[in-house]
């Protein structure tokens, strides 16, 4: 079994080689979690493609969209201190950041190739 002084060291100089000491049968749980996690992903984002496919689906997540990401972030309003409009853009980014999820795993549901967003 190797050191956590090792470890830390082997991490800190960078690549993944200090990955290979660790027990089997932890990697075995890590393995399978990360599978279900994955098998979890692609069920939502199949369940989001369906709801996308039905009429009201269609027409609630057009409604989101509107209100989020095909709204502006930033508006400029006379009297409204700096604080105040940075704490609306954050707000906003918060929103625009839930819908852009639902989007992507709508995508990822019809098996679509999706670019990061940026931030």
């Amino acid at each position: 079994m190797i050191d956590v002084q090792d470890l830390v060291s082997s991490a800190s100089a960078g690549g993944w080689d200090w990955f290979g000491g660790v027990d089997e049968k932890v990697q075995e749980a890590l393995n399978l979690d990360q599978k279900k996690t994955n098998e979890d992903q692609a069920a939502i984002a199949t369940a989001w493609a369906d709801f996308a496919a039905t009429p009201g689906g269609q027409k609630a997540l057009q409604q989101l969209f509107d209100n989020t990401l095909l709204r502006t972030v930033f508006f400029v309003q006379l009297g409204l201190d700096p604080q105040s409009m940075a704490t609306y853009g954050a707000f906003r980014e918060g929103q625009n950041s839930v819908a852009h999820l639902i989007a992507r795993l709508i995508a990822e549901g019809r098996g679509e190739t999706t670019k990061p967003r940026d931030v």
